[in-house]
């Protein structure tokens, strides 16, 4: 699910010619606007494939493993929302550090999860801050029929090949593992947790590694999916989206990163 860069668009530190290649966008989301999603961050890898990713430290950013999987270079965008205009406040980081799940399958998508560290801390402001990662008391809740919001620059449309110029986001629910593997069999694990596309909103092709969050009582945000794939038959086809389960990879990120999880 991770997009080539079309171009031309506006990247503080990319060339404009890079070739575009079919990826996911949010479909039928809405806009967001500046500071909604301090924790969304854009990566470009190789100067090639665009992905979303969250920050959950001022050092370390969580996205897919197949946006980072056979890839060596990364720039990490903070504090956008429009890829084609100019905007204060942003930070780009570039780096070679990342950690992808040494259990990851390209095949099935199984353990689709990765760290990418930012060579400078950063500093948090309006438009910058890190997204709360589920506790461990949230272990074993399903969030089965929650509302869940998605947000990236995926594609809008499968008739659309182009990312989507500013950051889209959109709200689904949750359902349970069972009625996702009606649709994809055994590649639905504990470790992943689908949403209900019914009303054709989606992540789409750009949107891959992107924060699956619900806000929960505290009016906070907590991420509890990875954009990980949606169905072969495209973004609008109704058949569920399928995230990498954050609960499900806790001691993986506290082990890599550091952050304590309680």
């Amino acid at each position: 699910m991770a997009a080539r860069i079309p171009g031309p668009k506006y990247f503080p530190v990319f060339k404009n010619d890079t070739k575009s290649e079919p990826d996911h966008r949010i479909t039928n989301g809405e806009p967001a606007k500046r500071g909604q999603f301090p924790w969304q961050v854009a990566i470009i890898s190789d100067l090639s494939y665009f992905c979303g990713g969250s920050l959950i430290s001022d050092t370390w950013v969580l996205t897919a493993a197949h946006c980072t999987y056979n890839r060596t270079k990364f720039v990490v965008i903070l504090g956008i929302v429009s890829l084609t205009e100019p905007e204060s406040q942003i930070v780009v980081q570039e780096t070679v550090n990342n950690i992808v799940h040494s259990g990851y399958n390209d095949t099935n998508a199984n353990n689709d999860i990765a760290l990418i560290r930012l060579p400078v801390p950063v500093d948090f402001s309006l438009y910058i801050s890190s997204v709360r990662l589920p506790s461990r008391s949230q272990l074993t809740t399903d969030f089965v029929g929650q509302t869940v919001r998605i947000s990236g620059w995926g594609r809008v449309s499968d008739l659309i090949q182009d990312l989507s110029n500013t950051l889209q986001y959109a709200d689904m629910p949750v359902i349970a593992n069972s009625q996702c593997i009606e649709t994809f069999h055994e590649l639905i694990t504990s470790t992943k947790i689908c949403v209900s596309t019914d009303d054709k909103r989606s992540p789409c092709n750009g949107d891959s590694g992107g924060p699956l969050v619900i806000q929960e009582d505290d009016g906070r945000y907590t991420e509890i999916g990875i954009a990980s794939f949606v169905h072969v038959y495209g973004c609008e086809s109704r058949f569920p989206a399928v995230f990498t389960r954050v609960t499900g990879f806790l001691d993986w990120i506290e082990k890599n990163t550091g952050i304590v999880i309680v």
